[in-house]
């Protein structure tokens, strides 16, 4: 009995990420097949692919294989993109800049990042 939580997420994200299955496999150095195993199934992947799976999306592996609910509780994907798109066009003194104002509009929210070095 596969996991059904699993083979509904992992579905989304790939969709939501505007990816086929042919694109995600080729980002994975996996089959085609592996994929629609995960998503027909519910056939979860190695700790490895797992793991690779939670970076590609941003999510945890618990989120993956159904273990927490952060449905709702994250931006949408599309907007972060645009956001990213749009800063990845900046050079370094107008990312600065952008970082700063970030800053003041929204109460430090690099503070976790700067304490652990990250930024």
């Amino acid at each position: 009995m596969g996991n059904k939580v699993f083979s509904e997420r992992i579905k989304k994200l790939r969709i939501d990420s505007n990816m086929t299955m042919d694109m995600l496999a080729k980002k994975l150095n996996i089959t085609k097949s592996r994929i629609s195993m995960w998503e027909n199934n519910g056939t979860v992947p190695r700790e490895d692919i797992l793991l690779e799976l939670s970076k590609l999306y941003n999510v945890s592996i618990d989120y993956l294989l159904g273990n927490d609910e952060m449905e709702g509780q994250e931006p949408d994907k599309g907007e972060l993109k645009v956001l990213q798109r749009g800063l990845s066009n900046l050079n370094e003194e107008d990312l600065k800049k952008a970082k700063t104002v970030l800053e003041v509009m929204f109460d430090n929210i690099f503070a976790e990042e700067e304490d652990h070095g990250d930024l």
